[in-house]
Protein backbone atom coordinates (compact mmCIF):
# COMPACT_ATOMS: atom_id res chain seq x y z
CA UNK A 1 0.00 0.00 0.00
CA UNK A 2 1.46 3.43 -0.90
CA UNK A 3 1.56 6.34 1.10
CA UNK A 4 -1.52 7.85 -0.51
CA UNK A 5 -3.85 4.28 0.08
CA UNK A 6 -2.24 4.95 3.53
CA UNK A 7 -3.70 8.24 3.72
CA UNK A 8 -6.85 7.53 2.60
CA UNK A 9 -7.76 4.25 4.85
CA UNK A 10 -6.68 7.11 7.65
CA UNK A 11 -8.89 9.38 6.64
CA UNK A 12 -11.87 7.11 6.55
CA UNK A 13 -11.37 5.16 9.97
CA UNK A 14 -11.03 8.93 11.68
CA UNK A 15 -14.68 9.95 9.69
CA UNK A 16 -16.03 6.45 10.69
CA UNK A 17 -14.76 6.89 14.53
CA UNK A 18 -16.12 10.64 14.16
CA UNK A 19 -19.41 9.45 13.04
CA UNK A 20 -19.59 6.99 15.74
CA UNK A 21 -19.20 9.80 18.54
CA UNK A 22 -21.80 12.14 16.96
CA UNK A 23 -24.41 9.16 16.29
CA UNK A 24 -23.35 8.35 20.08
CA UNK A 25 -24.21 12.08 20.94
CA UNK A 26 -27.36 12.58 18.77
CA UNK A 27 -28.65 9.36 20.52
CA UNK A 28 -27.30 10.61 24.50
CA UNK A 29 -25.73 7.04 24.78
CA UNK A 30 -22.50 6.72 27.10
CA UNK A 31 -19.94 4.00 26.28
CA UNK A 32 -21.04 2.17 28.88
CA UNK A 33 -24.53 2.31 27.75
CA UNK A 34 -23.97 1.59 24.24
CA UNK A 35 -21.71 -1.65 25.67
CA UNK A 36 -24.80 -2.85 27.70
CA UNK A 37 -26.83 -2.40 24.94
CA UNK A 38 -24.18 -4.50 22.37
CA UNK A 39 -24.49 -7.30 25.31
CA UNK A 40 -27.97 -7.51 25.51
CA UNK A 41 -28.38 -7.97 21.28
CA UNK A 42 -25.86 -10.51 21.72
CA UNK A 43 -27.97 -12.52 24.74
CA UNK A 44 -31.26 -12.70 22.65
CA UNK A 45 -29.65 -15.34 20.41
CA UNK A 46 -28.86 -17.94 23.47
CA UNK A 47 -32.08 -16.70 25.02
CA UNK A 48 -34.30 -17.41 21.81
CA UNK A 49 -33.29 -20.68 21.29
CA UNK A 50 -33.88 -21.44 24.86
CA UNK A 51 -37.03 -20.23 24.86
CA UNK A 52 -38.76 -21.56 21.62
CA UNK A 53 -41.95 -22.48 21.97
CA UNK A 54 -42.65 -26.67 21.09
CA UNK A 55 -45.30 -27.14 18.10
CA UNK A 56 -46.00 -30.80 15.96
CA UNK A 57 -42.67 -30.40 14.54
CA UNK A 58 -39.90 -29.39 17.24
CA UNK A 59 -40.10 -30.07 20.94
CA UNK A 60 -39.07 -26.48 20.96
CA UNK A 61 -36.12 -25.22 23.02
CA UNK A 62 -34.72 -26.08 26.27
CA UNK A 63 -37.38 -24.68 28.40
CA UNK A 64 -40.08 -25.96 26.45
CA UNK A 65 -38.60 -29.14 27.05
CA UNK A 66 -38.34 -28.84 30.72
CA UNK A 67 -41.71 -28.15 30.73
CA UNK A 68 -43.32 -31.12 29.08
CA UNK A 69 -40.49 -33.05 31.07
CA UNK A 70 -42.28 -32.39 34.63
CA UNK A 71 -45.72 -31.36 33.31
CA UNK A 72 -45.89 -28.05 33.85
CA UNK A 73 -47.58 -26.79 30.61
CA UNK A 74 -51.06 -25.33 30.88
CA UNK A 75 -51.76 -28.11 27.96
CA UNK A 76 -50.27 -30.46 31.06
CA UNK A 77 -51.95 -28.74 34.06
CA UNK A 78 -55.76 -28.35 32.55
CA UNK A 79 -57.64 -26.79 29.78
CA UNK A 80 -56.27 -23.84 27.87
CA UNK A 81 -57.95 -20.75 27.98
CA UNK A 82 -57.08 -18.21 25.28
CA UNK A 83 -58.45 -15.34 26.63
CA UNK A 84 -55.97 -16.28 30.06
CA UNK A 85 -53.00 -16.45 28.23
CA UNK A 86 -53.31 -13.26 26.27
CA UNK A 87 -54.62 -11.17 29.18
CA UNK A 88 -51.21 -12.79 31.47
CA UNK A 89 -49.13 -11.14 28.27
CA UNK A 90 -50.89 -7.90 27.93
CA UNK A 91 -49.42 -7.50 31.81
CA UNK A 92 -46.16 -7.62 30.21
CA UNK A 93 -44.84 -9.55 33.07
CA UNK A 94 -46.85 -7.39 35.54
CA UNK A 95 -49.56 -10.22 36.01
CA UNK A 96 -48.94 -10.83 40.10
CA UNK A 97 -48.94 -6.99 40.53
CA UNK A 98 -52.25 -6.85 39.15
CA UNK A 99 -53.59 -9.89 40.70
CA UNK A 100 -52.43 -7.99 44.07
CA UNK A 101 -54.39 -4.70 42.91
CA UNK A 102 -57.82 -7.22 42.23
CA UNK A 103 -58.11 -8.83 45.25
CA UNK A 104 -57.68 -5.38 46.73
CA UNK A 105 -60.64 -4.45 44.29
CA UNK A 106 -62.23 -7.57 45.26
CA UNK A 107 -62.61 -7.21 48.84
CA UNK A 108 -63.59 -3.87 48.39
CA UNK A 109 -66.55 -4.68 46.12
CA UNK A 110 -67.36 -7.02 49.01
CA UNK A 111 -67.65 -4.77 51.37
CA UNK A 112 -69.60 -2.81 49.60
CA UNK A 113 -72.19 -5.49 48.10
CA UNK A 114 -71.25 -4.51 44.68
CA UNK A 115 -71.58 -8.04 43.01
CA UNK A 116 -71.53 -7.69 39.79
CA UNK A 117 -68.35 -5.62 39.55
CA UNK A 118 -67.00 -8.42 42.42
CA UNK A 119 -68.02 -11.28 39.92
CA UNK A 120 -65.84 -9.51 37.06
CA UNK A 121 -62.62 -8.73 39.45
CA UNK A 122 -62.76 -12.47 40.47
CA UNK A 123 -63.57 -13.24 36.53
CA UNK A 124 -59.78 -11.39 35.65
CA UNK A 125 -58.16 -12.81 38.70
CA UNK A 126 -58.42 -16.01 37.73
CA UNK A 127 -57.63 -14.99 33.95
CA UNK A 128 -54.37 -13.82 35.33
CA UNK A 129 -53.85 -16.52 37.54
CA UNK A 130 -55.56 -19.73 36.47
CA UNK A 131 -53.16 -22.46 38.38
CA UNK A 132 -53.02 -20.32 41.68
CA UNK A 133 -55.41 -22.45 43.76
CA UNK A 134 -55.91 -20.52 46.68
CA UNK A 135 -57.65 -18.18 44.11
CA UNK A 136 -60.28 -20.65 43.63
CA UNK A 137 -60.48 -21.28 46.80
CA UNK A 138 -60.64 -18.02 48.97
CA UNK A 139 -63.17 -16.85 46.44
CA UNK A 140 -65.28 -20.01 46.28
CA UNK A 141 -65.59 -19.94 49.82
CA UNK A 142 -66.25 -15.84 49.60
CA UNK A 143 -69.33 -16.99 47.30
CA UNK A 144 -70.53 -19.51 49.04
CA UNK A 145 -70.11 -18.68 52.71
CA UNK A 146 -69.92 -15.06 52.67
CA UNK A 147 -72.40 -13.09 50.13
CA UNK A 148 -74.83 -15.65 50.25
CA UNK A 149 -75.77 -14.71 53.72
CA UNK A 150 -76.10 -10.94 52.71
CA UNK A 151 -79.66 -12.13 51.22
CA UNK A 152 -82.70 -12.96 52.88
CA UNK A 153 -84.77 -14.78 50.25
CA UNK A 154 -83.07 -18.83 50.44
CA UNK A 155 -83.81 -19.07 46.95
CA UNK A 156 -81.06 -16.52 46.38
CA UNK A 157 -79.16 -18.03 49.39
CA UNK A 158 -78.63 -20.71 47.61
CA UNK A 159 -77.97 -19.62 43.77
CA UNK A 160 -75.06 -17.95 45.61
CA UNK A 161 -74.00 -20.68 47.01
CA UNK A 162 -74.00 -22.81 43.71
CA UNK A 163 -71.96 -19.57 42.14
CA UNK A 164 -69.14 -20.89 44.82
CA UNK A 165 -69.80 -24.14 43.39
CA UNK A 166 -69.42 -23.27 39.86
CA UNK A 167 -66.46 -21.53 40.60
CA UNK A 168 -64.70 -24.30 41.83
CA UNK A 169 -65.76 -26.20 38.43
CA UNK A 170 -64.50 -23.85 36.30
CA UNK A 171 -61.02 -24.24 38.48
CA UNK A 172 -61.05 -27.78 38.48
CA UNK A 173 -61.17 -27.68 34.50
CA UNK A 174 -58.26 -25.41 34.41
CA UNK A 175 -56.09 -27.59 37.11
CA UNK A 176 -57.00 -31.42 36.15
CA UNK A 177 -53.74 -31.98 38.53
CA UNK A 178 -55.21 -30.58 41.80
CA UNK A 179 -57.10 -33.05 44.02
CA UNK A 180 -57.42 -30.60 46.62
CA UNK A 181 -60.29 -28.51 44.27
CA UNK A 182 -62.64 -31.52 44.01
CA UNK A 183 -62.03 -31.90 47.93
CA UNK A 184 -63.15 -28.49 47.98
CA UNK A 185 -66.30 -28.72 46.03
CA UNK A 186 -67.00 -31.94 47.96
CA UNK A 187 -67.05 -30.01 50.58
CA UNK A 188 -68.93 -27.08 49.56
CA UNK A 189 -71.73 -29.57 48.14
CA UNK A 190 -71.88 -31.40 51.23
CA UNK A 191 -71.37 -29.15 54.14
CA UNK A 192 -73.10 -26.09 53.14
CA UNK A 193 -76.13 -27.77 51.16
CA UNK A 194 -76.14 -29.94 53.81
CA UNK A 195 -75.42 -28.30 57.40
CA UNK A 196 -76.49 -25.44 57.24
CA UNK A 197 -79.33 -23.71 58.68
CA UNK A 198 -81.43 -23.72 55.74
CA UNK A 199 -79.92 -27.14 55.08
CA UNK A 200 -83.95 -28.90 54.46
CA UNK A 201 -84.45 -26.26 51.54
CA UNK A 202 -81.43 -26.23 50.03
CA UNK A 203 -81.40 -29.96 50.08
CA UNK A 204 -84.93 -30.00 48.01
CA UNK A 205 -83.38 -27.19 45.68
CA UNK A 206 -80.10 -29.44 45.09
CA UNK A 207 -82.03 -32.29 43.96
CA UNK A 208 -83.73 -30.14 41.64
CA UNK A 209 -80.87 -28.38 40.02
CA UNK A 210 -81.37 -29.61 36.88
CA UNK A 211 -78.61 -27.41 34.81
CA UNK A 212 -76.14 -28.47 37.51
CA UNK A 213 -76.79 -31.84 37.64
CA UNK A 214 -77.00 -32.09 33.43
CA UNK A 215 -73.53 -30.29 33.87
CA UNK A 216 -71.98 -32.41 36.43
CA UNK A 217 -72.94 -35.99 35.23
CA UNK A 218 -75.96 -36.19 32.92
CA UNK A 219 -77.92 -38.98 33.34
CA UNK A 220 -77.72 -38.51 37.41
CA UNK A 221 -81.04 -40.26 38.73
CA UNK A 222 -83.13 -38.42 41.62
CA UNK A 223 -81.87 -41.03 44.42
CA UNK A 224 -77.98 -40.36 43.02
CA UNK A 225 -79.01 -36.20 43.29
CA UNK A 226 -78.51 -36.06 47.20
CA UNK A 227 -75.99 -33.42 47.71
CA UNK A 228 -74.06 -35.53 50.30
CA UNK A 229 -73.78 -38.72 47.80
CA UNK A 230 -72.85 -36.41 44.84
CA UNK A 231 -70.20 -34.76 47.18
CA UNK A 232 -68.72 -38.63 47.90
CA UNK A 233 -68.47 -38.73 44.29
CA UNK A 234 -66.20 -35.70 44.49
CA UNK A 235 -63.93 -36.85 47.10
CA UNK A 236 -64.11 -40.26 44.93
CA UNK A 237 -62.57 -38.69 41.98
CA UNK A 238 -60.16 -36.52 43.88
CA UNK A 239 -58.95 -39.57 45.49
CA UNK A 240 -58.22 -41.27 42.04
CA UNK A 241 -56.24 -38.57 40.67
CA UNK A 242 -54.16 -38.50 43.74
CA UNK A 243 -53.73 -42.49 43.37
CA UNK A 244 -52.47 -41.53 39.70
CA UNK A 245 -49.85 -40.09 41.35
CA UNK A 246 -50.50 -36.74 41.28
CA UNK A 247 -48.56 -34.53 44.40
CA UNK A 248 -51.34 -34.09 47.32
CA UNK A 249 -50.42 -30.80 49.01
CA UNK A 250 -52.61 -31.31 51.69
CA UNK A 251 -52.86 -33.67 55.18
CA UNK A 252 -53.59 -37.23 53.36
CA UNK A 253 -55.38 -38.84 56.74
CA UNK A 254 -57.89 -36.33 56.49
CA UNK A 255 -57.93 -35.88 52.83
CA UNK A 256 -58.48 -39.79 52.63
CA UNK A 257 -61.44 -39.75 55.22
CA UNK A 258 -63.65 -37.22 53.45
CA UNK A 259 -65.55 -39.87 52.01
CA UNK A 260 -66.51 -42.27 54.68
CA UNK A 261 -67.55 -39.19 56.78
CA UNK A 262 -69.39 -37.92 53.95
CA UNK A 263 -70.90 -41.26 53.56
CA UNK A 264 -71.94 -40.67 57.21
CA UNK A 265 -73.20 -37.67 57.34
CA UNK A 266 -75.72 -39.25 53.91
CA UNK A 267 -76.91 -41.65 56.62
CA UNK A 268 -77.36 -39.46 58.96
CA UNK A 269 -79.01 -36.84 56.84
CA UNK A 270 -81.82 -39.46 55.81
CA UNK A 271 -82.60 -40.00 59.09
CA UNK A 272 -83.24 -36.70 59.68
CA UNK A 273 -85.85 -37.01 56.30
CA UNK A 274 -87.75 -39.66 58.06
CA UNK A 275 -86.74 -42.71 55.87
CA UNK A 276 -85.81 -45.90 57.93
CA UNK A 277 -86.35 -49.42 57.33
CA UNK A 278 -83.94 -51.16 54.65
CA UNK A 279 -83.55 -47.24 52.94
CA UNK A 280 -81.59 -46.57 56.08
CA UNK A 281 -79.74 -49.70 56.25
CA UNK A 282 -78.48 -49.18 52.79
CA UNK A 283 -77.26 -45.92 53.50
CA UNK A 284 -75.44 -47.13 56.89
CA UNK A 285 -74.07 -50.05 54.57
CA UNK A 286 -72.83 -47.33 52.12
CA UNK A 287 -70.85 -45.79 54.90
CA UNK A 288 -69.68 -48.99 56.30
CA UNK A 289 -68.09 -50.07 53.01
CA UNK A 290 -66.67 -46.36 53.20
CA UNK A 291 -65.26 -46.97 56.55
CA UNK A 292 -63.50 -50.37 54.87
CA UNK A 293 -61.91 -48.57 52.45
CA UNK A 294 -60.41 -46.22 54.55
CA UNK A 295 -59.08 -48.57 57.03
CA UNK A 296 -57.15 -50.72 54.43
CA UNK A 297 -55.66 -47.48 52.42
CA UNK A 298 -52.10 -46.66 53.16
CA UNK A 299 -51.78 -43.65 54.94
CA UNK A 300 -48.52 -41.86 54.64
CA UNK A 301 -46.83 -40.86 57.90
CA UNK A 302 -44.62 -38.20 59.78
CA UNK A 303 -42.34 -40.80 60.72
CA UNK A 304 -41.81 -42.38 57.09
CA UNK A 305 -43.49 -45.16 58.07
CA UNK A 306 -47.38 -45.81 56.06
CA UNK A 307 -50.17 -46.76 58.32
CA UNK A 308 -52.89 -48.67 57.66
CA UNK A 309 -55.91 -47.65 60.42
CA UNK A 310 -57.14 -50.98 60.41
CA UNK A 311 -54.32 -53.19 60.95
CA UNK A 312 -54.06 -51.53 64.56
CA UNK A 313 -55.24 -55.25 66.11
CA UNK A 314 -53.24 -57.23 63.98
CA UNK A 315 -50.11 -54.96 64.85
CA UNK A 316 -50.82 -55.46 68.48
CA UNK A 317 -51.85 -59.35 67.91
CA UNK A 318 -48.07 -59.62 66.47
CA UNK A 319 -46.54 -57.69 69.11
CA UNK A 320 -47.96 -60.30 72.09
CA UNK A 321 -47.15 -63.05 69.98
CA UNK A 322 -43.52 -61.94 69.80
CA UNK A 323 -43.02 -61.34 73.09
CA UNK A 324 -44.22 -64.59 73.93
CA UNK A 325 -41.61 -66.22 72.23
CA UNK A 326 -39.15 -64.25 73.60
CA UNK A 327 -40.25 -65.28 76.72
CA UNK A 328 -40.18 -68.81 76.14
CA UNK A 329 -36.85 -68.14 74.87
CA UNK A 330 -35.65 -66.52 77.60
CA UNK A 331 -38.07 -67.38 80.66
CA UNK A 332 -38.09 -65.48 83.69
CA UNK A 333 -35.01 -62.79 81.99
CA UNK A 334 -37.49 -60.00 81.94
CA UNK A 335 -39.22 -60.25 85.77
CA UNK A 336 -35.08 -60.89 87.05
CA UNK A 337 -34.16 -57.64 85.24
CA UNK A 338 -37.37 -55.48 86.85
CA UNK A 339 -36.24 -57.16 90.25
CA UNK A 340 -32.72 -56.22 89.57
CA UNK A 341 -33.33 -52.71 88.69
CA UNK A 342 -36.15 -52.47 91.90
CA UNK A 343 -33.40 -53.56 94.18
CA UNK A 344 -31.07 -51.19 92.84
CA UNK A 345 -33.29 -48.44 93.64
CA UNK A 346 -32.57 -45.93 97.16
CA UNK A 347 -34.87 -46.63 99.80
CA UNK A 348 -36.60 -43.05 99.46
CA UNK A 349 -37.23 -44.46 95.91
CA UNK A 350 -38.57 -47.44 97.35
CA UNK A 351 -41.26 -45.53 99.60
CA UNK A 352 -42.17 -42.93 97.58
CA UNK A 353 -43.17 -45.40 94.76
CA UNK A 354 -45.71 -47.64 97.61
CA UNK A 355 -46.98 -44.28 98.66
CA UNK A 356 -50.05 -43.54 97.09
CA UNK A 357 -49.46 -40.89 94.17
CA UNK A 358 -52.11 -38.36 95.77
CA UNK A 359 -50.51 -38.49 99.53
CA UNK A 360 -46.55 -37.85 98.03
CA UNK A 361 -44.68 -35.11 98.68
CA UNK A 362 -42.62 -32.80 96.09
CA UNK A 363 -39.56 -34.99 97.46
CA UNK A 364 -41.37 -38.46 96.69
CA UNK A 365 -42.63 -36.71 93.65
CA UNK A 366 -39.08 -36.20 92.62
CA UNK A 367 -37.82 -39.48 93.41
CA UNK A 368 -40.56 -41.50 91.91
CA UNK A 369 -39.56 -39.33 88.73
CA UNK A 370 -36.30 -40.61 88.95
CA UNK A 371 -36.64 -44.24 89.64
CA UNK A 372 -39.73 -45.11 87.07
CA UNK A 373 -36.88 -44.82 84.56
CA UNK A 374 -34.59 -46.86 86.08
CA UNK A 375 -37.48 -49.50 86.31
CA UNK A 376 -38.14 -49.52 82.81
CA UNK A 377 -36.89 -52.77 81.25
CA UNK A 378 -37.66 -53.61 76.87
CA UNK A 379 -37.28 -57.25 75.33
CA UNK A 380 -33.94 -55.28 73.39
CA UNK A 381 -32.55 -55.23 76.95
CA UNK A 382 -32.97 -58.42 78.14
CA UNK A 383 -32.04 -59.82 74.48
CA UNK A 384 -28.74 -57.96 74.72
CA UNK A 385 -28.01 -59.44 78.11
CA UNK A 386 -29.03 -62.93 76.41
CA UNK A 387 -27.17 -65.71 76.39
CA UNK A 388 -24.46 -66.24 73.21
CA UNK A 389 -26.36 -69.44 71.68
CA UNK A 390 -29.52 -67.29 71.50
CA UNK A 391 -28.54 -63.71 71.95
CA UNK A 392 -28.73 -62.89 68.02
CA UNK A 393 -32.38 -64.90 67.98
CA UNK A 394 -33.48 -62.57 70.88
CA UNK A 395 -32.37 -59.91 68.87
CA UNK A 396 -34.03 -60.23 66.10
CA UNK A 397 -37.43 -61.16 68.15
CA UNK A 398 -37.09 -58.32 70.17
CA UNK A 399 -36.25 -55.86 66.99
CA UNK A 400 -39.46 -57.00 65.41
CA UNK A 401 -41.37 -56.78 68.37
CA UNK A 402 -40.38 -52.85 68.77
CA UNK A 403 -41.38 -52.55 65.03
CA UNK A 404 -44.97 -54.23 65.53
CA UNK A 405 -45.81 -52.01 69.25
CA UNK A 406 -44.55 -48.97 67.92
CA UNK A 407 -46.61 -49.18 64.53
CA UNK A 408 -49.83 -49.78 66.46
CA UNK A 409 -48.84 -46.84 68.86
CA UNK A 410 -48.29 -44.40 65.51
CA UNK A 411 -52.04 -45.78 63.83
CA UNK A 412 -53.51 -45.65 67.03
CA UNK A 413 -52.58 -42.01 67.59
CA UNK A 414 -53.52 -41.49 63.94
CA UNK A 415 -57.23 -42.94 64.52
CA UNK A 416 -57.46 -41.00 67.69
CA UNK A 417 -57.31 -37.71 64.91
CA UNK A 418 -60.48 -38.99 62.86
CA UNK A 419 -62.25 -40.53 65.99
CA UNK A 420 -61.90 -43.56 63.86
CA UNK A 421 -62.82 -46.58 65.94
CA UNK A 422 -65.85 -44.41 67.39
CA UNK A 423 -66.75 -44.26 63.36
CA UNK A 424 -65.71 -48.19 63.15
CA UNK A 425 -68.47 -48.94 66.00
CA UNK A 426 -70.91 -46.93 64.57
CA UNK A 427 -71.06 -48.20 60.90
CA UNK A 428 -70.93 -51.58 62.43
CA UNK A 429 -74.11 -51.04 64.89
CA UNK A 430 -76.20 -48.68 62.89
CA UNK A 431 -76.86 -51.22 60.36
CA UNK A 432 -77.94 -53.59 63.29
CA UNK A 433 -81.98 -53.86 64.26
CA UNK A 434 -81.87 -53.03 67.13
CA UNK A 435 -80.28 -49.19 66.41
CA UNK A 436 -82.57 -48.98 63.31
CA UNK A 437 -85.23 -49.31 65.82
CA UNK A 438 -83.66 -47.06 68.47
CA UNK A 439 -83.13 -44.14 65.57
CA UNK A 440 -86.94 -44.88 64.04
CA UNK A 441 -88.00 -44.79 67.24
CA UNK A 442 -86.84 -41.27 68.77
CA UNK A 443 -87.67 -39.95 65.39
CA UNK A 444 -91.08 -40.94 66.31
CA UNK A 445 -90.86 -39.42 69.95
CA UNK A 446 -89.84 -35.69 68.54
CA UNK A 447 -92.32 -35.56 66.11
CA UNK A 448 -95.31 -36.95 68.79
CA UNK A 449 -93.70 -34.33 71.19
CA UNK A 450 -93.49 -31.18 68.50
CA UNK A 451 -97.61 -32.12 67.89
CA UNK A 452 -98.52 -32.03 72.12
CA UNK A 453 -99.16 -35.67 72.34
CA UNK A 454 -97.24 -36.36 75.13
CA UNK A 455 -98.41 -39.75 76.14
CA UNK A 456 -97.45 -41.39 72.69
CA UNK A 457 -94.21 -39.45 72.77
CA UNK A 458 -93.18 -40.77 75.84
CA UNK A 459 -93.90 -44.36 75.05
CA UNK A 460 -91.82 -43.78 71.91
CA UNK A 461 -89.35 -42.48 73.44
CA UNK A 462 -88.91 -45.45 75.96
CA UNK A 463 -88.92 -47.53 72.70
CA UNK A 464 -85.71 -45.81 71.80
CA UNK A 465 -84.04 -46.28 74.87
CA UNK A 466 -84.61 -49.94 75.31
CA UNK A 467 -83.19 -50.23 72.14
CA UNK A 468 -80.37 -48.29 72.43
CA UNK A 469 -79.66 -50.43 75.59
CA UNK A 470 -78.99 -53.22 73.25
CA UNK A 471 -76.61 -51.36 71.30
CA UNK A 472 -74.94 -50.07 73.92
CA UNK A 473 -74.63 -53.52 75.62
CA UNK A 474 -72.91 -54.92 72.29
CA UNK A 475 -70.48 -52.06 71.92
CA UNK A 476 -68.12 -51.33 74.14
CA UNK A 477 -66.54 -47.76 72.00
CA UNK A 478 -69.82 -46.85 72.01
CA UNK A 479 -70.63 -46.70 75.30
CA UNK A 480 -67.33 -45.32 76.45
CA UNK A 481 -67.56 -42.88 74.03
CA UNK A 482 -68.30 -39.32 74.55
CA UNK A 483 -69.79 -38.52 71.18
CA UNK A 484 -72.66 -41.36 72.55
CA UNK A 485 -72.73 -39.54 75.56
CA UNK A 486 -74.04 -36.43 73.80
CA UNK A 487 -76.42 -38.32 71.38
CA UNK A 488 -77.99 -39.85 73.96
CA UNK A 489 -78.31 -36.94 76.17
CA UNK A 490 -80.10 -34.65 74.14
CA UNK A 491 -82.37 -37.38 73.23
CA UNK A 492 -83.15 -37.96 77.78
CA UNK A 493 -83.33 -34.05 78.15
CA UNK A 494 -86.25 -34.25 74.82
CA UNK A 495 -87.68 -36.98 77.46
CA UNK A 496 -87.39 -35.34 80.54
CA UNK A 497 -89.20 -32.43 79.52
CA UNK A 498 -92.25 -34.81 78.08
CA UNK A 499 -92.20 -35.98 82.07
CA UNK A 500 -92.68 -32.37 83.26
CA UNK A 501 -95.28 -31.84 81.36
CA UNK A 502 -97.04 -35.14 82.14
CA UNK A 503 -96.16 -34.18 85.68
CA UNK A 504 -93.88 -37.40 86.27
CA UNK A 505 -90.63 -38.10 87.70
CA UNK A 506 -87.89 -40.57 85.98
CA UNK A 507 -88.13 -43.90 86.70
CA UNK A 508 -85.96 -45.43 88.60
CA UNK A 509 -83.83 -47.21 87.77
CA UNK A 510 -83.55 -45.67 84.51
CA UNK A 511 -82.38 -48.07 81.77
CA UNK A 512 -79.52 -45.73 80.34
CA UNK A 513 -78.36 -45.08 83.67
CA UNK A 514 -74.80 -45.26 83.00
CA UNK A 515 -75.42 -42.27 79.83
CA UNK A 516 -77.16 -40.21 82.92
CA UNK A 517 -73.95 -41.08 85.34
CA UNK A 518 -71.80 -39.75 82.44
CA UNK A 519 -72.89 -36.59 81.71
CA UNK A 520 -71.71 -33.75 83.26
CA UNK A 521 -72.85 -32.37 86.46
CA UNK A 522 -74.13 -29.30 84.97
CA UNK A 523 -76.22 -31.15 82.23
CA UNK A 524 -78.15 -33.04 84.93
Amino acid sequence: MNSSDRGQSGSFAAGSLTAAKKARRWLGLTPETLLALVAIAVLLVPLSALSQPADSASPGGYLARLRTQFGLSQANLGEIDPTSETIRLATLGLKNIAVTLLWDRANHYKKVEDWTNLSAALEQMTKLQPNFYSIWDFQAHNLSYNISVEFDDYHDRYAWVMKGIEFLRQGIALNLREPRLLGRMGWFLGQKIGKADEKKQYRRLFKADDDFHERDRPGRTLPERDNWLVAREKYRTAQQLADSGVPLKTTALIFHSEPMMTAINHARAVEQDGIFGESLRDAWSLAGEEMRRFSVREIPTTWDVPIRLGLREAELTRAERLSAEIETLLPGQLKEMEDQRRDALSPQQKAALVRDPIDRTEAEQKAVAEAEPALKVTWPMVARAAPALVREKAKELAEQYVEAAETAEIIDRYCEIVNFNFWRATCEAEVTEPSLRAREAAWRADREFQNARLQTAKKAYEESFAAWREVLDASRILREDDLTVDDLGDLIEQYRKVLEQLDEKMPQPFILQDVLDRKAPAKR
